[in-house]
């Protein structure tokens, strides 16, 4: 679905908005709310989305004039409205109807009413009340003319390891049946003959619970809880859909348990939701790279705190000056057309009652407000560079939800970096490839298997244990023969779709397109083994060597100098000519220092070319109607960024020559349209 051109939409982009409650609030003060809003620049606000009881107090009974009260006030400030399914929060008449609604956790032990998020979406009952409401709120609301969209449920994903109630272990066997058709063929595929594992029927297959479980059956497992959550999210997009022509989206946490590519099919807008501080705010920018090519249409930032984020406790300080600004901005820069705050005015009790906001409990501006007040006023200043631009861009780097799950079930290796935040998965991906690819100079797209890889002249692929997805192989061995440049990293082809080891070979497809032959694949945690690179240098090692025989047409870019005395010689990182094409193995998580090194080989290969700027300042090209960059120093320190054309900063009308060193101080925000 393009952009919607709604009620005054058009000049509203980009958007500022934020979540409101008006439940929570008698109608005097949401007057005053909405009269501040005006004040702070709010274009946006999100609503309903825990409204469940106060529509449908008692069964069967709907309360909506509430909300078309509110909808009415804000339509006179000039306002649009997303309203969300209120499926996250069933109320307790619905769930007394069938208490086998709530999720049933692994232990055995039952969720109870009070949180959210807390019943199982393979559930009959759950699934029929809540299209139900989603139809109801659909026939009222579904024509308003200031409603910009919907949103569906809250931040699903995976709860814990997903739901084990008998619904679910049948559609479990079920979903099972479907993919290997007969019980011989999942015992072949799954090795059962180990440990006399082998099932007779399909309703045999345990959820997998309070054992030492197949690898496989794991993997399945997720990938099965996962789409279940999709299909919950399907159903309702199907239901607003017949009543509404609004974009339809669901707000999504960074994590890839879900496969965001599978969800984008069906919805008319991604949207977002991250809570990161000015100690991994660099993170953000990998979700928004990824958000970005997943529809044709620039992505929602619906969530993100204004200061600091808690429940009953705050568990952060004061953020810095100008912290708020470069937040907001940057989903605004890397391809999006709104951002928005969680929440506008605090909880007076209940849960999250210290979180963070625009205005407290009282009614009152916290200390931020006039920060969000100046990002509204440049949002409006800068409206026609970005609706009329796009993010630019000719790098990409794969991820991928099913070889998240693959890792989450087979590390490998452990990977001692990773923590409560970042998965081992996102953090090799992240840490040793996205960001030194943005340090470079490259903006990448991030990428699910699905992508077409045509536009593209450089992909960069770590930790792909299987690339039999989407006919990915074929199709990456068609754009390495037609020119593109491919680095293929460490991790990469060494599965099956499942997770099983290829049986002859080592690789699914790589050895065959390159000629190369993985020999050795070598654990290494102690750092005994040492690589240099061809000139002698020191080419630092981390935690797992894949070691390569190569063709004579190969150029050995580093090799194993030390260590186990046969893989001393063999090859750890190599470039082969394939086609028109190249593909560049790395064959271990690098250094930083060194991934930079393997990236200017890689952009020299490919013709792409990097911005210049420090390695704090996220930066964009963006083309169409106008060009020009935007510019973002995110880590609080001063910083320099060089355009390659000359530019004029729309937020400050100061001009630059093409080359020149701009200075930039922490948490600045550059707008720069070409002149």
């Amino acid at each position: 679905m393009e952009r919607e051109k709604d009620w005054k939409q058009q000049e509203h982009i980009p958007m500022l908005g934020a979540a409101y409650y008006p439940e929570d609030w008698d109608e005097a003060e949401q007057e005053k709310d909405i009269e501040w809003m005006r004040k702070a620049g709010m274009k946006v606000v999100r609503m309903a989305e825990f409204a469940w009881h106060c529509m449908e107090p008692r069964e069967g009974e709907f309360h909506f004039d509430w909300l078309h009260r509110v909808i009415d006030r804000l339509k006179e400030a000039g306002i649009m409205v997303i309203l969300g399914t209120p499926s996250a929060t069933p109320p307790i008449w619905l769930e007394e109807l069938d208490p086998d609604m709530r999720r049933w956790n692994h232990d055995h032990r039952q969720e109870t009413h009070g949180g959210r998020r807390h019943c199982c979406s393979n559930n009959d009952t759950y699934n029929q009340y809540s299209l139900r409401i989603a139809e109801k709120m659909a026939q009222e609301f579904g024509r308003e003319e200031t409603l910009l969209g919907w949103q569906i449920d809250n931040e699903i994903d995976v709860q814990s390891d997903g739901c084990f109630c008998d619904s679910c272990v049948d559609k479990f066997h079920a979903y099972l049946e479907e993919k290997y058709k007969t019980i011989e063929e999942l015992n072949r595929r799954w090795n059962l003959n180990l440990f006399s594992q082998a099932y007779d029927r399909f309703e045999q297959i345990p959820a997998p619970e309070r054992s030492w479980h197949n690898p496989h059956l794991l993997f399945e497992w997720f990938r099965f809880q996962a789409d279940s959550q999709i299909g919950f999210i399907r159903r309702q997009a199907e239901v607003l859909r017949a009543y509404s022509d609004k974009p339809i989206g669901t707000d999504m946490m960074p994590m890839m348990g879900i496969d965001y590519e599978k969800m984008a099919g069906f919805l008319d807008v991604m949207q977002f939701n991250h809570y990161n501080t000015e100690e991994n705010l660099k993170d953000v920018p990998f979700w928004f790279d990824l958000l970005r090519p997943l529809k044709n249409r620039p992505f929602w930032n619906t969530e993100t705190a204004t200061c600091w984020n808690g429940s009953t406790c705050i568990g952060q300080s004061v953020k810095p000056d100008g912290f708020c600004r470069v937040n907001s901005w940057l989903p605004i820069a890397l391809g999006g057309e709104s951002n928005m705050y969680w929440l506008w005015r605090q909880h007076w009790a209940g849960h999250e009652l210290m979180h963070g906001s625009v205005m407290s409990a009282a009614g009152r501006p916290l200390p931020v407000f006039a920060e969000v007040q100046r990002t509204a006023e440049e949002f409006d200043k800068a409206a026609e560079f970005i609706a009329g631009t796009q993010v630019e861009t000719e790098a990409a780097l794969h991820v991928s939800s099913t070889n998240s799950g693959l890792q989450a079930v087979q590390e490998i290796v452990p990977e001692p970096g990773a923590g409560d935040i970042l998965t081992p998965y996102l953090y090799r991906v992240q840490q040793y490839f996205y960001q030194p690819m943005v340090q470079s100079g490259l903006r990448p797209d991030v990428i699910g298997a699905g992508k077409e890889l045509e536009g593209y002249r450089l992909l960069v692929s770590p930790v792909m244990l299987t690339l039999e997805e989407a006919d990915l192989q074929s199709r990456i061995a068609d754009w390495v023969r037609k020119g593109g440049v491919w680095v293929v990293g460490p991790m990469t082809d060494i599965r099956d779709d499942i997770g099983a080891h290829y049986r002859d070979r080592a690789m699914g497809m790589v050895e065959e397109l390159t000629g190369v032959a993985l020999t050795y694949q070598i654990p290494d945690a102690e750092h005994r083994m040492k690589a240099v690179w061809s000139n002698g240098e020191e080419f630092i090692v981390n935690e797992w060597l894949q070691l390569y025989d190569v063709p004579e047409n190969a150029e050995v870019l580093a090799r194993v100098s030390e260590g186990y005395s046969t893989a001393i010689g063999k090859a750890l990182a190599a470039k082969i000519k394939v086609g028109n094409g190249c593909v560049i193995l790395v064959g271990t998580f690098p250094d930083r220092e060194d991934m930079l090194r393997l990236m200017e080989i890689a952009c020299r290969e490919s013709g792409v070319k990097p911005l210049r700027h420090s390695a704090s300042v996220t930066a964009v090209r963006r083309g169409g109607s106008q060009r020009g960059y935007i510019a973002l120093e995110h880590d609080g320190q001063p910083a320099t960024f060089v355009p390659e054309m000359k530019v004029k900063d729309i937020l400050t009308g100061v001009e630059y020559a093409a080359g020149e060193e701009i200075a930039m101080k922490p948490y600045d925000v550059k707008v720069l349209a070409e002149v």
